[in-house]
This record gives C-alpha cells, structure tokens and sequence, in this order.
C-alpha cells in the first residue's frame, strides 16, 4: 500500500530531480509509475494513462496548490480528469473537480 510519506518523499525527490529515487517499502514500478504521472501533471501536461490512487490525487494536488498556487493546481488537475472521465472513476473525479 502507497503511504502519505511514500507520496510526498516520491513528489519531494521529483521536485529535486532524483526521479529514479524509490522510497523505502515502495515497490520500484509504482515509485516509477508516480514519477511518470508527476511529470506529466507538473512538467509536460500531456494525459497520463494510468490512474493514481485517491490518495495521490488529494496530497499531490494540494503540494501543487500550496506550492504554485490554485490555477496551476487547477491546470494539474484537467491533466487527470480525460482518463478518469474515460474510466467513470467518480471519487478521483470529486477530488479533481475542487481544484
């Protein structure tokens, strides 16, 4: 199970450019697959195809607001919402739809 601890160390080393970095207890490819999904909410803003956990959403989202503000937070969140419409993912979306 991916922690709040795990999520933020995984965002922090994003942040710092370590995106090979696999906190302890994470299994490698889901360390990975958060960087991938980072880097595509942060950095290239291209939709990535994979889902993250509620989890994610909420603690990512809120670093993103609290760090660069609610409209880049906002813009993060349009990044994830196509895959969770395509997938009726209605948690994720609730959490999306606050930024």
């Amino acid at each position: 199970m991916i922690t709040k601890a795990m999520i933020l160390e995984c965002y922090e080393a994003f942040k710092e450019g370590r995106l090979k970095h696999v906190p302890q207890d994470m299994k490698p490819t889901s360390a990975k697959m958060t960087m991938n999904w980072l880097e595509s909410i942060l950095n290239t803003r291209e939709p990535y195809n994979r889902s993250g956990s509620l989890l994610q959403y909420k603690i990512i989202l809120e670093k993103i607001e609290k760090e660069f503000g609610p409209q880049r937070a906002r813009e993060a969140a349009l990044v994830l919402m196509p895959y969770c419409q395509k997938y009726n993912k209605q948690s994720h979306i609730s959490i999306l739809q606050r930024f």
